[in-house]
This record gives structure tokens, sequence and C-alpha cells, in this order.
């Protein structure tokens, strides 16, 4: 089982041990289902160096010598292998995050499949469940829609990330904000749950049943008269 040491590094091998653990963190938001062949993205941040995931790497293929380390302010810096892999397309979109939040440490884009799909709907998604609040996430805001990798798709992330810890990117998917990746990794798991809750919730108000109760809350449903069961 991977495990996320959640630390801070500091010394020469920092870079290395920053890479694996970022990493470590995308195989696990994989092995939960949050993510799949090298859909999604994360970075993590140490001061003005950030590093993010590669693009186009499967999770299953990728190592630490595929995490590419940036500046904060996109300038190129040390990278682990040679030639350089290109970073994910999102890296605007971290950048911004970062710049705007400096509490910030570590980001997680998932595609996890409810919380994708609440993003389709302009509403933002409820705290009906204790797990957003455990993370102190609160209800998540959804951004309109922006095309991936836009300065648009940067700068509303940012806006709508000033104030919480997580935050649905219209038609896209989930970003998870934090000061380290077990927590960001928390927020995304626990923003799947709740989206799949708020599902389910709205599958069973929008039930026959449901609606039939509501119109009539005291009737019960009662066989007819004479009809006998059919023989199975």
């Amino acid at each position: 089982m991977e495990r996320l040491s959640g630390a801070l590094f500091a010394g020469p091998d920092a870079r290395e041990e920053m890479a694996a653990d970022l990493v470590r963190a995308m195989r696990l938001l994989e092995a939960r289902g949050l993510v799949y062949g090298s859909i999604g993205n994360g970075s993590i941040r140490d001061g003005r160096r950030v590093w993010i995931t590669p693009s186009r790497v499967p999770y299953a293929d990728m190592g630490a010598e595929d995490v590419v380390e940036v500046g904060l302010d996109g300038a190129d810096g040390a990278r682990a292998s040679e030639p350089a892999r290109p970073p994910s397309r999102e890296l605007p979109l971290h950048l911004a995050v970062y710049r705007a939040r400096p509490d910030v440490r570590a980001i997680l884009h998932t595609h996890s499949t409810h919380a994708l799909a609440w993003s389709f709907l302009p509403d933002a998604l409820p705290q009906t469940i204790e797990d957003l609040g455990y993370y102190e996430a609160g209800s998540v805001r959804t951004t309109p829609y922006a095309p991936p990798g836009s300065a648009a798709l940067a700068d509303g992330a940012a806006a709508a990330l000033r104030d919480a810890r997580a935050v649905l990117l219209g038609r896209h998917g989930v970003l998870a904000a934090a000061a380290s990746l077990p927590d960001a990794l928390g927020i995304a798991q626990a923003v799947e749950r709740q989206a799949h809750v708020a599902w389910l919730l709205r599958e069973e108000r929008a039930s026959p049943a449901a609606r039939l109760t509501a119109r009539h809350p005291t009737s019960t449903i009662r066989p007819c008269p004479g009809l006998r069961p059919t023989p199975s």
C-alpha cells in the first residue's frame, strides 16, 4: 500500500523526495478510482518551487524522475530526467492557485465519476454529510466552464478557492487544495463521496414512489381485490 509522508522536505534530496511523494499520491488516487490512466494531475510546492505531474504519462508507469519542477513564476527549474518531459497542461491552473493562496502546498485535480457529473450542473455541491466538514471544505462551488489549460480556467479556479479548499471546475472535475498531499487526497475523496450521496438523494426524490409519497403521505399501496400472485 502506498503511503504519503505529508512532510515538507529540505536538503539536497528534497527534489527527489517531493517528486516521489507526488507519484505515490497519484497512484493512491488511481487505486481509489479518482483518476485513471494519465487523466488528472497533481502538484506540490515548497517555497517558490513547484513539482507537477508530467503530461500523458500513465500513473502506473510514472516514476519520480518523470515529475517536472518549475518555479512559481512558471520558469523551468531542475528536472530529474533528460530529455525533460513536458508538464501537465494544467500547470497554469496550479500556479494561479499557489500564487493566490500562499498557505496551499499541494493540489490534486481528479475526474472522479460522481463529482465530474455534478460539475456539469450550475449548482454548488451541498454539504449533506460530515466528510466535507471534517476537512473544513463546506459546500463546493462550481466554476463556469473554461477550456482545459486556459487562463480563464486558472483565474476562475483561483477566485473560487479564495476561501475554500475544493472547487468543481465546470464540466471538468475536482480541484482540491491543501497544506499537504494527505489532506488534498482526503478532500478529493470527500468531494467524490459527497457527490455520490447527492446524486443518490436526487434520484430518490425524483423516483415515482417518492413523488407519490410526497403527494399522499398517508397513503399505502394495497393489492387489487381478487388478484392472486402469478406462479413463478
